[in-house]
């Protein structure tokens, strides 16, 4: 709240456990996964404020999931959501509770459902091909409720477009990512203690799987760009010790925007 004058800010001093409160009071699947949680951040920044309790922010939201050894989780971790969110404008008033309601059309509580369910939907899809599915409908609907007025939930821009990823997801053109997707974690990652012959064909898989989508469709692909932004630094770590380094070239031409990144990694620094 830097960025706001002292009087809006003991406005706010409620908001951030608002939010964790309405987060954690809701249910957001039905699916028993044994009373596991999805370990999640979000931080939001707030840019301005008007004399009607209107806001203007910005939020980030990261999440992962353990990386597994045989049947158990290891202790380490693997990124599966990284997002910017710069446009976000809500009413907000202190001490007012939060209600879910799904049908109807709130800048506020649309906006942590969105994410809420696109975290599930990421998840989901590590663990069984196309099972984050419904969870990313979910996150179109919220795009298609919203009025065409409200800010941050355009449908076309030239940055990010929540309306945009969510489509995105659902596009049969991007099945072979959805499918590679979980190749890349269920049967890459969770194998490379144990198989790491078969976990390194499966994770390369997914890298040509989206050289090949580029080829065919959109190379600015919101969706690809997400996962990068999301994995960079993982895939460049991961293949230092991988015999062929001529990976890091597929690494490079399918993801230009961290060239330096992957170019050092493949120096061994």
């Amino acid at each position: 709240m830097d960025k706001l004058q002292g009087s809006v800010k003991e406005q706010l001093q409620n908001f951030a456990q608002d939010i964790q409160t309405y987060i954690s009071s809701n249910k957001w699947t039905n699916v028993d996964i044994g009373g596991e949680k999805i370990s999640c951040s979000m931080t939001v920044f707030f840019v301005s404020a008007s004399d009607n309790n209107t806001y203007t922010a910005q939020l980030f939201i990261g999440s992962q999931r353990p990386i597994f050894f045989g049947k158990n989780p290891s202790a380490k971790k693997t990124a599966m959501t990284r997002i910017f969110d710069d446009k976000w404008e809500f009413t907000y008033f202190k001490n007012q509770p939060l209600y879910r309601n799904e049908n109807q059309f709130d800048p506020l509580t649309d906006m942590i459902d969105y994410y809420m369910y696109l975290v599930l939907g990421f998840d989901f899809d590590s663990y069984e091909p196309d099972g984050g599915t419904p969870y990313f409908q979910k996150c179109l609907t919220f795009c298609n409720q919203a009025p065409s007025s409200a800010k941050g939930w355009e449908r076309s821009t030239t940055t990010y477009s929540k309306f945009t990823l969510a489509e995105e997801l659902l596009n049969p053109k991007n099945q072979p990512f959805r499918e590679g997707f979980f190749l890349y974690h269920f049967k890459g990652l969770d194998l490379l203690a144990t198989k790491p012959d078969v976990a390194y064909k499966n994770i390369i898989n997914l890298l040509q799987r989206i050289a090949e989508l580029k080829k065919s469709g959109n190379p600015r692909s919101l969706l690809f760009k997400n996962f990068f932004e999301t994995k960079y630094g993982e895939l460049a770590d991961l293949f230092k010790n991988y015999g062929d380094k001529n990976v890091y070239q597929l690494l490079i031409a399918v993801d230009p925007a961290h060239q330096a990144q992957y170019e050092e990694a493949y120096k061994g620094k």
